[in-house]
């Protein structure tokens, strides 16, 4: 497998940097509003947001290491513009590398919408369970709740991170402003 370029890495660490943004004002903001909305069973339906980290650049690049170094970067990013949470590089690195799995698995060969999909949904594996461990979230749910709140980590991840980043990302990939990537060249013999 061939190693990132140097633009690869600095387009990875610019869309880190931004999706670090991204993170901080769901961290601080709308995780409260939306449980506000929502209450606390529908929360995690938003929670797909935190692994476009990953998905994001893994999916324009793809190359090994980038969803594990994208999603932590943005992590470390989100902590540094001032995220309450004090586990968010830990939450990085290891949703980073639930979604670096995914693609792993598929030898960095597959982008289609099941992979996508599978790479968005893979960081709930860690970020349920580790909300579950950690803050102790579910605590006033009943057993039947709990599957529902934590069924849609999976959901919300599926969705966001994965469909909705590949259909983002191949839309922007059309206008040729991605070419220099691997999601522009695949699009570039599409439109052929």
């Amino acid at each position: 497998m061939e190693k990132p370029t140097t633009v690869e890495l600095v387009l990875t660490a610019v869309l880190s940097a931004i999706n670090g943004a991204i993170f901080v004002v769901w961290s601080n903001f709308v995780w409260d509003y939306v449980k506000l909305l929502t209450g606390l069973l529908f929360l995690p339906i938003i929670y797909g947001a935190w692994y476009i980290g990953a998905t994001v650049p893994a999916y324009i690049i793809r190359k090994p290491g980038i969803a594990l170094l994208g999603e932590f970067l943005a992590a470390v990013a989100e902590f540094a513009y001032g995220s309450h949470y004090l586990t968010a590089p830990l939450y990085g690195f290891m949703q980073g590398l639930m979604s670096e799995l995914v693609f792993a698995a598929t030898r960095y060969k597959r982008w289609d919408w099941a992979t996508m999909a599978a790479a968005g949904a893979a960081p709930s594996l860690w970020a349920a369970a580790a909300d579950t461990l950690l803050y102790n979230i579910v605590a006033p749910l009943t057993p039947e709740q709990r599957i529902v709140f934590w069924s849609l980590y999976f959901v919300s991840g599926a969705l966001i991170a994965g469909v909705l980043v590949k259909a983002v990302i191949d839309a922007v990939a059309k206008t040729g402003v991605l070419d220099s990537f691997a999601v522009g060249r695949e699009a570039r013999l599409a439109r052929r």
